[in-house]
């Protein structure tokens, strides 16, 4: 074991969220489908298992690694299997502080004690 840590800054920007999308169509349910839907947003990394056994149909939910120095859409565009465009909203599960000035977690960017 060493004498010391190395402490090295990583980034904080990238954090998993889980993200809900409500009154999606049945067919945008399968785990590929969801997948697409997620990857606009972020790295989808799971759905949760109401989602997955589809006991809950009135929304979905996906953890997805999201991008906090990106602003984060509260609608999206799906384009369903037969062509038809649908604009869906977006919901976040408490989204963390973050100050896109220091790239901090903790605080945001309007309190940031390092914007000189």
């Amino acid at each position: 074991m060493p004498e010391y840590f190395d402490f090295v800054a990583t980034d904080m920007s990238r954090v998993p969220i889980w993200v809900k999308f409500p009154n999606l169509p049945l067919k945008c349910l399968s785990p590929t489908c969801l997948s697409k839907i997620a990857s606009v947003i972020g790295k989808p990394i799971h759905c949760d298992m109401l989602t997955t056994s589809l006991s809950r149909l009135s929304y979905a939910r996906v953890l997805i690694e999201v991008d906090l120095l990106v602003e984060l859409p509260n609608s999206i565009n799906i384009v369903l299997p037969n062509g038809m465009p649908l604009l869906k909203l977006v919901g976040y599960k408490t989204l963390p502080r973050f100050c896109k000035h220091c790239r901090f977690l903790g605080h945001i960017d309007s309190i940031c004690t390092r914007v000189g």
